[in-house]
């Protein structure tokens, strides 16, 4: 059986949670961080059950109820203090509950409004990073194109411009690599561990993590870095450029984003 929906479900409380305790962390300060980076790390966790088919309901609580022993954040492995342990139990405890009532009502459950997205882990990460590596140049090690020392030269499309001269052109790139209906994989530096990709629906801009993206088909490549670059390579290349046409003078340029130019 699939259990996105519910799981998806169970991701939406997660986000809202994590929200709170970063409003929290916030207003009273580090010892709500614990509480924010256990609820990311439970979205994370459910995000690697997404496509996984259960025998029934008890195997899905099965596994879901296992992810409450997972930990790769360090603040939620090594409690600082009593108060950040009560607030990891108290997490734990509703978050238990709120999967025993979705479990209750879960044929009668509305769509979650979560975009698709499934953590890749284990031997098919494995293989997919290999194919980053092997097609892109790209190790979550290193930089990528422009960044690197030197630019991938086997790769003969390729272009690159700042990601505020990108923005406005964001939905139309969108709709040419068919987002969200199209499933595409994206890498990048890990925010927990073990090594993992992502199959999503979405394109996201650089969010704390240099990140690559590309269709199952590996023929094109986006990648999203730190310094507000957005570059591009392999068969997507001929359509950016014509997207991004009245923006010709600002390509492959390294612009400070804020500049006058």
């Amino acid at each position: 059986m699939n259990c996105n929906n519910l799981i998806n479900h169970l991701k939406l409380w997660c986000i809202q949670n994590a929200e709170r305790y970063q409003k929290a962390y916030g207003a009273h300060g580090g010892i709500m961080y614990v509480g924010y980076q256990l609820c990311n790390e439970l979205e994370f966790k459910l995000s690697t059950l997404i496509d996984k088919p259960f025998e029934n309901s008890n195997a899905l609580k099965r596994d879901i109820t296992a992810l409450l022993d997972v930990h790769y954040e360090p603040s939620v492995l090594n409690p600082q203090n009593s108060t950040a342990k009560h607030i990891i139990g108290k997490i734990n405890q509703e978050f238990l509950a709120v999967l025993e009532e979705l479990l209750f009502k879960q044929d009668a459950l509305p769509i979650a409004d979560i975009p698709y997205t499934r953590v890749i882990v284990g031997e098919e990460a494995t293989k997919l990073i290999d194919r980053f590596r092997s097609v892109w140049g790209y190790a979550n090690s290193s930089f990528w194109f422009p960044l690197i020392g030197e630019e991938p030269e086997e790769i003969a499309e390729k272009l690159f411009i700042m990601y505020d001269r990108f923005e406005p052109y964001r939905e139309q790139l969108e709709q040419i690599i068919g987002l969200p209906q199209t499933h595409i994989y994206s890498y990048g530096e890990n925010a927990f561990y073990p090594e993992f990709c992502f199959e999503t629906v979405e394109l996201i801009e650089y969010s704390g993590f240099e990140t690559i993206f590309t269709d199952k088909g590996f023929t094109w490549a986006i990648y999203f870095s730190h310094e507000n670059t957005v570059s591009f390579a392999g068969a997507i290349v001929p359509e950016v450029k014509e997207l991004l046409l009245n923006e010709a003078a600002h390509w492959d340029k390294f612009e400070w984003s804020g500049e006058e130019n």
